[in-house]
């Protein structure tokens, strides 16, 4: 398998994960805004914050907060972390390799990129916004569930999956600093709004209903953390995805480096977590894991992509 068609497979998983999780969040932040009242302060330029854009976005302008937040969210295509753009990506990447992905794939993926070109400009301002983020969570699973029902699991799927489990891991980090955002400012509101923050994170993920199996029957704040970061079972949490990333580079040829990143990611998720977690303390170990899955994914690119570099 060449490096460059293994490098797009890669990225035809990172930019579906991306795209997916991107609608989810920017779906359950406007939810979350209708649920928490004006006086907790919640604004629209932390969402940009979380997905480690600030520098890149240009502002308001001329136009509210909420409008331009969401232009360049969803339907900008050269905001780099736009919805539409991961959509876009996403095809491209899967144009180039359609001979090692199932041919269903690639047309439900351009379906898909002219469904979000189409409906997505107009979403910013609509009343329907809620709507077309699901159609396109929807879709973006149609993709997958493609995938994972008639793809070989030979080397290409391994790639596909190593680029999913990493980029869905590192927006497991990024839900979970949503909704920590405002309680890092005002540490009183855990006590009246830590169940809607908690809530919210969970049903960004659809985890809420496996959360309650795991944890019945409250919403506590220390409980999510822990199963949306250690739980091993629930494919959401960064522990599985950790873990399926670590199978993934286990099936592909000279993948010690990766793993031993993981590996070192593993052990740290493994230790017993700090006795009453601050807001701070759970935004600091999200940087943390963040830092760690950006360091596995160089060694990817190191070990798989530009492998002859320091040659």
């Amino acid at each position: 398998m060449l490096s460059r068609a293994a490098e797009r497979v890669y990225w035809t998983g990172r930019y579906l994960e991306r795209a997916e999780n991107t609608a989810r969040i920017v779906q359950q932040y406007s939810q979350l805004l209708l649920d928490l009242p004006d006086e907790v302060g919640v604004g629209w330029d932390e969402l940009v914050t979380i997905f480690g854009a600030a520098s890149e976005f240009p502002g308001a302008g001329e136009v509210s907060e909420e409008v331009a937040v969401l232009r360049f969210l969803v339907s900008d295509p050269n905001s780099g972390c736009s919805l539409v753009r991961s959509i876009r990506m996403a095809r491209d990447n899967m144009r180039n390799t359609r001979d090692l992905l199932p041919q269903e794939s690639w047309e439900s993926v351009n379906e898909l990129d002219q469904f979000a070109r189409r409906a997505l400009v107009s979403t910013v301002d609509d009343e329907d916004r809620f709507e077309v983020l699901s159609e396109c969570i929807a879709r973006c699973l149609q993709v997958d569930g493609i995938l994972v029902g008639t793809m070989s699991h030979g080397a290409p799927y391994q790639f596909l999956r190593l680029g999913q489990s990493l980029e869905r891991a590192d927006m497991t980090s990024r839900v979970l600093d949503v909704a920590t955002a405002y309680v890092r400012r005002d540490p009183d509101l855990i006590d009246r709004f830590g169940s809607v923050l908690g809530t919210n994170a969970l049903k960004s993920v659809s985890g809420f209903q496996m959360y309650r199996q795991y944890c019945q029957p409250q919403i506590e704040g220390e409980r999510v953390v822990e199963f949306l970061v250690r739980d091993t079972l629930f494919p959401r949490a960064i522990a599985s995805c950790v873990n399926r990333a670590r199978f993934a580079c286990s099936r592909l040829p000279g993948g010690e480096a990766p793993l031993d990143c993981l590996d070192r990611i593993v052990e740290h998720l493994g230790q017993d977590p700090e006795d009453d977690l601050t807001a701070a303390d759970v935004s600091a170990i999200m940087d943390r894991i963040q830092q760690w899955l950006g360091q596995v994914h160089e060694a990817v690119v190191h070990t798989w992509f530009t492998p002859d570099a320091d040659q």
